[in-house]
């Protein structure tokens, strides 16, 4: 009965985190995950795209359970779009797997076990497709906020790692290919490794990281990553003592630091303004819901902004007062586009009214190289417009 919480612990989904930092796992293992909106949301995608394979694939009956899905309040007319393009796109890679060979196979959300490399390690693959010595594991992400590459990436090495132990008694699968289908930022990332590969990896790097995570052991490491879904980040010393790193520059004037040491800080400062935000709304929650006292701090009302109790009444009264409705009330006002997409649906608003929708040009903003926008040449620019 208690397998569920042994598996959060080494999640495949967490492995960027403990492999990165052992010791993080076992902190966090007590504090409870109330989930978000955001896991919910993902949690019902995964639900009706798995339905769609299901039904393609299995002939499986799906009506009234994808009526249940379609009447949660998380579900759009969006999220049913981009898991048709989800269905789609395995429906692409199994006709590239049937043209290699006819004795193709996929399975659909398989339970894989790991635990001879991760103690009591195991999860569930989204889709695997077998064929001609090659095995694609595919994992749909339904986040909206960055693209996730498959390339190093442990949670699908993981999972390729786990669907090679379950089916290579009955293939011979020679390499894996892991794929990410991100949908929502039409992002698909991929990243094939031989088997002899993938395996010396699970042998030296997970093997050894999964062994000091399981007994709490090894060296905090804090990173953006990392840190980013640690459940003692807010608490965390190690975070904090690298965080505060930065007060080595005693915050000087900007014009006291040379060129080398402000990209050093605008390196550091997207996870240090994560760390202060982290630590304020924990302690935030503390004071408020547990009734912790912080030296210096105390709890008081917050602002607020005063509402109407009575719409209906005040428009009566102010109408009946002689002032006309178009006065009182604000003109009729479109969803924004984001609210649009998931009313209608991305694909179809595009159809239907995409040649009135129109992108402005940013103004220029400062990034890492690694970013994938083109570099702009402001002073170049600049003199342009000055010339124009």
């Amino acid at each position: 009965m208690a397998m569920p919480d042994v598996h959060a612990l080494l999640g495949p989904s967490s492995a960027a985190m403990w492999m990165a930092c052992p010791p993080s796992a076992r902190l966090g293992e007590n504090i409870e995950d109330t989930g978000s909106d955001y896991a919910r949301e993902g949690t019902l995608a995964h639900r009706i795209g798995e339905l769609f394979l299901r039904k393609q694939w299995e002939g499986a009956d799906i009506e009234k359970e994808l009526e249940t899905a379609v009447n949660d309040p998380m579900f759009s007319a969006s999220m049913y779009e981009y898991m048709t393009a989800y269905a789609d796109f395995v429906e692409e890679r199994m006709a590239e797997a049937k043209a290699k060979c006819t004795d193709h196979r996929i399975f659909i959300e398989q339970r894989i076990s790991f635990t001879d490399y991760v103690p009591h390690g195991f999860g569930t693959s989204d889709v695997v497709i077998i064929a001609d010595g090659q095995m694609e594991v595919i994992d749909l992400k339904y986040g909206s906020g960055i693209p996730v590459s498959a390339e190093g990436n442990p949670q699908m090495r993981i999972y390729g790692l786990g669907a090679y132990l379950a089916w290579s008694w009955a293939y011979d699968i020679q390499k894996v290919r892991m794929t990410i289908f991100q949908p929502r930022l039409d992002n698909i990332s991929s990243d094939t490794m031989t088997i002899t590969d993938l395996m010396e990896w699970a042998e030296k790097e997970l093997k050894p990281k999964a062994k000091l995570a399981w007994e709490g052991k090894g060296d905090f490491n804090p990173g953006e990553k990392q840190c980013k879904w640690c459940k003692i980040s807010a608490t965390c010393r190690a975070r904090a003592e690298y965080q505060m790193e930065l007060a080595k520059y005693d915050f000087a004037p900007p014009s006291t630091l040379d060129e080398s040491e402000i990209a050093n800080i605008l390196t550091r400062l997207p996870a240090f303004k994560a760390w202060a935000e982290d630590v304020e709304d924990y302690a935030r929650n503390a004071a408020v819901n547990l009734g912790v006292h912080f030296p210096g701090y105390k709890v008081v009302e917050g602002r607020s902004n005063r509402k109407y109790a009575d719409e209906a009444a005040i428009a009566d009264l102010l109408c009946k007062a002689g002032y006309q409705e178009t006065a009182i009330y604000k003109p009729k006002e479109l969803l924004g586009i984001t609210a649009m997409e998931k009313l209608v649906g991305k694909k179809k608003l595009e159809t239907l009214a995409g040649k009135h929708i129109i992108k402005p040009e940013g103004a220029p903003t400062l990034v890492p190289l690694s970013d994938n926008r083109p570099e702009l040449n402001t002073a170049e620019k600049a003199a342009e417009d000055f010339a124009d």
